[in-house]
């Protein structure tokens, strides 16, 4: 056997975990290793945010090598960061370096998600090592189970409200809780709202879901109206009596706060509560703030949604459309939408990696208006080079964006608000990224 080093055991213990995909920069002499292993590697301008999508849409915990400090990360996805500066728990020789990415492993994969950084400093990823190969490893989330002392009390609370309110974040998304929430409203007869994180954490069409027009002083009056109102997964703040979270920083003494997974705690919950008659009060309250506060959902983006398969995954910048994305679209299959109204150069890398979790057999679609655009034209490379199956849609876009496209060899349609869904249509319909462009009118 050939002499290894250091980061030839970073690169076996994370085949042995079970990565497949690493994301990162090789440039640097400590991660060679990366490219003499099986492992995939995609690299590219915001490898960060590649690797949260990956996490995301691929449902697993995701590698990713940093050069230099690990910055900022997307909170609660499951990414182990890995670099000689990233912070986090420090590796003293090659031989810990099995036992310290496990645990990192472990822990980014426990509820409320990562991401974990781990600093192996260069001269362990360098240097020689007898460290024998390491062998298949099998990670050990842990479960963070809900006292059930608690639950009782929450369920009482919850008995004795007249007019019990949910309201869920991206942790119901995140946890796989939909099940479970539905099963607890629909007992409870409780109208759900849903934050722009918890978008998908329950159905749309559903009688007693009432949007997530959060920013509207209605629904703040349908909250306050509420004599109990139990958050679960959010660290949104609005007065409540019962908040669910598995990230114990999250609760505090204005609420009672249950400790747990949301999928733990409320297929507790769904338990512990007597179920009520379907009378139709809630739904019709949920009808009535609706009319109010509810905004048809734009041309555009009901064109889009008609063009895309349901169990596609969708990454968002800012664009035109504003908060309105996060308040209308339904992301059915896909079970979330991704991005944040604010967000600039996020979607496409993000949408990068979606696409190298899932194949060629799921096409992804990154949206950005003509800000986002200009952040992530960049990543036109890294879409071309690896042959990612990403319909990447610039609204708003100028001709520079069609002209760089072509310049990466990427198809590029041209389109308007009359063609838009048809173009799309025919970018999902093919492999490998494409990129329409929506010009402004």
């Amino acid at each position: 056997m050939s002499e290894r080093t250091g980061g030839d055991v970073v690169a076996e213990t994370l085949a042995a975990l079970g990565a497949r995909t690493v994301f990162g920069p090789l440039a640097l002499g400590p991660f060679d290793a990366v490219r003499r292993s099986g492992l995939r590697h995609v690299s590219g301008l915001n490898t960060a945010a590649m690797a949260d999508g990956h996490a995301r849409s691929g449902g697993e915990v995701t590698a990713l090598l940093v050069p230099g400090d690990a910055g900022d990360l997307v909170e609660s996805t499951p990414v182990v960061a890995i670099g000689c500066r990233a912070g986090g728990e420090v590796v003293g020789s090659a031989a810990e370096i099995p036992a310290v990415l496990t645990r990192a492993w472990d822990d980014a994969a426990t509820a409320p998600f990562g991401p974990v950084r781990v600093e192996i400093p260069e001269h362990v990823l360098l240097g020689r090592t007898a460290v024998p190969p390491v062998p298949a490893i099998v990670p050990c989330p842990r479960s963070v189970v809900p006292d059930a002392d608690l639950i009782a009390l929450a369920a009482k609370l919850l008995d004795d409200a007249l007019r019990p309110v949910v309201l869920a974040g991206g942790g119901v998304v995140r946890g796989d809780a939909r099940a479970e929430l539905l099963a607890l409203a629909e007992k409870l007869r409780a109208p759900v709202l849903t934050t722009f994180g918890g978008r998908g954490a329950f159905p749309v069409e559903h009688p007693l879901s009432a949007g997530s027009w959060l920013g509207d002083p209605r629904t703040t009056r349908f909250l306050a109206d509420a004599d109990v109102v139990l958050v679960v997964g959010s660290g949104q703040d609005v007065p409540h009596r019962i908040r669910i979270d598995a990230d114990p920083a999250r609760l505090d003494q204005r609420a009672l706060g249950v400790h747990g997974e949301a999928r733990f705690a409320l297929a507790d919950l769904a338990d512990a509560v007597a179920a009520r008659p379907a009378d139709g009060v809630a739904e019709g309250e949920v009808r009535a703030l609706l009319d109010l506060v509810g905004e048809p959902e734009p041309a555009l983006l009901t064109a889009i949604r008609a063009s895309l398969p349901d169990h596609s995954p969708t990454y968002w910048d800012r664009t035109p459309l504003g908060e309105l994305v996060w308040s209308t679209w339904d992301p059915r299959d896909s079970e979330a939408v991704n991005g944040s109204p604010d967000g600039l150069g996020y979607a496409l890398p993000a949408a990068l990696g979606a696409a190298a979790a899932l194949g060629d057999h799921v096409p992804v679609l990154a949206v950005s208006g003509g800000e986002g655009a200009a952040l992530g034209l960049a990543e036109l490379s890294a879409a071309r080079r690896h042959g990612l199956r990403v319909t990447w849609l610039v609204v708003d876009g100028g001709s520079d964006v069609v002209a760089l496209a072509d310049a990466f060899g990427v198809p590029t349609a041209a389109s308007t608000a009359a063609t838009v869904g048809e173009d799309l249509g025919d970018a999902f319909a093919q492999a490998g990224p494409h990129v329409v462009v929506l010009r402004p009118t």
